[in-house]
């Protein structure tokens, strides 16, 4: 059986919408969604709510106990890329000798995700020969965070405004749910 982690940070923070992750939505808070979805698909060993705020810490606690944990601090701000943050967390899980076969991401943000969306993923992943998989959608953030797509090579549209990257990965179109997720050799060396 594959061993999977599941990321999902929830960063108290957001420059734009101020604790967005807990915001209520259809009476609930925005990221018992992601929660419940992970909860339900069955497919994750692990669940691990990344964050730096106690108020989201509390909130994730009453939606499971155990699955909130709170980050460092200089990973806590708008700049730091969120692949720091998954490195540290997967670092924290090999320094208890506990290896995952698979790491997933989950934006907080994704009411919409459905259960089949992750079990779907689950299978394209398992026949790609690439070891990452990255879901794209129609655009709808702020233009600055966008990327063009050349053959299979996706760019940063805004370079002034964005660090100069090629990312070659095959393109999985998913129902606008952000879902990435990593195989661990991308983060850190397998045990042998």
């Amino acid at each position: 059986m594959t061993k999977r982690l599941i990321i999902i940070p929830a960063r108290g923070g957001s420059q734009r919408i101020k604790y967005k992750n807990i915001k209520l939505f259809k009476g609930k808070p925005i990221i018992y969604f992601a929660i419940d979805i992970c909860i339900k698909s069955k497919l994750f060993h692990t669940i691990h709510v990344s964050t730096d705020s106690k108020k989201i810490k509390k909130i994730v606690d009453k939606i499971k106990t155990g699955i909130a944990h709170y980050r460092l601090k200089s990973l806590s701000n708008s700049r730091t890329p969120l692949i720091e943050v998954f490195k540290y967390v997967v670092e924290k899980y090999k320094k208890k000798n506990e290896l995952y076969d698979e790491i997933w991401f989950l934006n907080p943000c994704s009411p919409l995700i459905k259960k089949t969306d992750l079990k779907k993923s689950s299978i394209f992943y398992k026949k790609q020969k690439n070891n990452s998989v990255l879901s794209v959608c129609k655009y709808s953030p702020p233009i600055q965070w966008a990327f063009k797509m050349n053959k299979k090579t996706l760019s940063p549209y805004n370079k002034k405004n964005q660090k100069k990257v090629l990312i070659t990965l095959k393109i999985v179109s998913m129902i606008q749910a952000i879902l990435e997720f990593f195989a661990q050799i991308f983060f850190i060396k397998t045990k042998k």
